[in-house]
């Protein structure tokens, strides 16, 4: 075999196994709750909220010198 039908053959198995890899092992069984993602941006929305403040009226007054 030559370098090209090599590398071809490389490049599709490399590309299948992954494929085969990434797939899920299905949903879960019946009857199990499933766990509530964590989403800690709700713990932190008011400091959020106050850090785009602080920057919106950061970028305003910078802008205003000009």
């Amino acid at each position: 075999m030559n370098i090209r039908k090599l590398t071809s053959v490389f490049y599709l198995f490399f590309l299948f196994s992954t494929a085969v890899y990434a797939q899920g092992g299905g949903p879960p069984p019946p009857g199990l709750p499933d766990d509530d993602p964590v989403l800690p941006i709700d713990t932190h929305s008011s400091k959020l909220l106050a850090a785009g403040l602080i920057l919106g009226f950061v970028v305003v007054i910078t802008r205003r010198k000009f």
